[in-house]
């Protein structure tokens, strides 16, 4: 491996390999600190590029839960392999492939990773905090949008996090599917307390988790707003069935109306985050525009929220970030990111960014599955240290 000098600053991926990866055939793409911009038109792989390096650092696909639609057409298997420079000088090299049919591979420096939970709790060396158009629904969407973002980021900062969540809601499933025997008459009432207790237990844990997060993400959420909207106070608040002290009491009291029903009625998987603007209701009264905020409010919270957990600035991949906003918003934004240890931003306007900004960043063109990077000459000459056809 080419040596590098030890000041390479904070966590943040240096370059970036996609074979058969959505419409990558095969592509190299370099990055430095700050400020990185993927520039193309609409359809050329600016979304797929980002989607890529989040699939590389976390193991798993921010767009689809379906891991064979990252695979290109007609493609037996996709591959992302990264290189992440390391605050301590050293540099981690990471690679995760994926066939349809067979066990998604991942390695860390040439090592296997057994654990995805593991690795998606920063086993790649850094983490990323991601932003979608399609995002929105966190805020606009059902509650299960916002639980699914809450869990994410808090599986991000620990592994035993996700696996219980995980565990959690197979618990649930065996609950529901119980209920409904007893309900029928297949199963006698008496056997419940074994699934009642279990899903307790898995339940305070997950309570627990949300319940250290929530005061922090509002401070940063209502932070966020004032820089991104105004003065109006900005708010999340999480909305339970249960605390973690009364969650088992909870349970035995819904007990017969769960039997009648069939479900479990009350904890962590019927819960909700409450978001709201000068008091407003955001996911029911919210405007598109004040929604978009919101939801960009929300990653910026998570991005502090995740530095104080972890002590590293997760990077920050921004999909179309720029669009429907003003220009005040986007200077903001322009200095936000350039502040940052690593933006990764799409566009398909380089207009959106002021000149002083353009000279402070590095911008890569995308044209149908092709990357022009503006890398330097050294890190072009080899120092990834990536094989064709590896």
């Amino acid at each position: 491996m080419t040596e590098f000098s030890s000041d390479l600053g904070p966590p943040h991926i240096r370059a970036l390999r996609l074979v058969n990866f959505r419409n990558y055939r095969e592509a190299m793409a370099y990055f430095g600190p700050g400020l990185n911009i993927a520039v193309g038109e609409n359809a050329q792989g600016k979304t797929n590029l980002l989607e890529a390096i989040s699939f590389a650092i976390s193991g798993s696909s921010t767009r689809t839960s379906t891991d064979s639609e990252v695979v290109l057409w007609n493609a037996d298997f996709a591959r992302v392999e990264g290189r992440v420079a390391r605050p301590e000088g050293d540099e981690r090299k990471i690679a995760v492939g994926y066939a349809p049919g067979q066990k998604k591979r991942i390695k860390v420096d040439d090592a296997p990773e057994k654990s995805l939970a593991n690795y998606a709790a920063g086993g790649a060396g850094v983490r990323a905090i991601t932003f979608f158009p399609d995002d929105l629904r966190i805020v606009k969407g059902a509650p299960s949008d916002r639980r699914e973002f809450l869990d994410a980021l808090l599986s991000a900062l620990r592994p035993t996090y996700a696996n219980t969540v995980g565990e959690y809601a197979k618990a649930v499933q065996q609950r529901n599917h119980l209920l409904r025997r007893i309900r029928d008459g297949y199963s006698s009432g008496k056997t419940l307390e074994t699934w009642d207790r279990k899903v307790s237990d898995l339940g305070k844990i997950v309570l627990e988790g949300r319940e250290r997060a929530m005061p922090h993400l509002d401070r940063h959420f209502a932070l966020s707003m004032r820089d991104l909207y105004g003065p109006e106070k900005a708010a999340v608040t999480y909305s339970g069935t249960a605390t973690p002290d009364d969650y088992s009491e909870a349970l035995r009291t819904a007990q017969s109306a769960d039997i009648e029903r069939g479900t479990t009625s009350v904890g962590p998987h019927r819960d909700d985050l409450k978001l709201a603007l000068g008091g407003v209701d955001l996911n029911v009264y919210g405007s598109q525009g004040q929604q978009r905020l919101a939801t960009l409010g929300l990653k910026f919270a998570a991005r502090e929220y995740a530095r104080g957990e972890v002590g590293e600035d997760p990077i920050l991949l921004m999909d179309d970030v720029m669009s429907e906003l003003d220009e005040r918003r986007r200077e903001y934004l322009a200095e936000y990111f350039l502040d940052s240890s690593q933006a990764i931003v799409s566009t398909t306007n380089l207009e959106y960014f002021g000149a002083e900004t353009l000279g402070r960043s590095r911008v890569l063109r995308i044209s149908d599955g092709r990357i022009t990077s503006g890398a330097t000459a050294r890190e072009d000459g080899g120092a990834t240290g990536f094989r064709r056809g590896a």
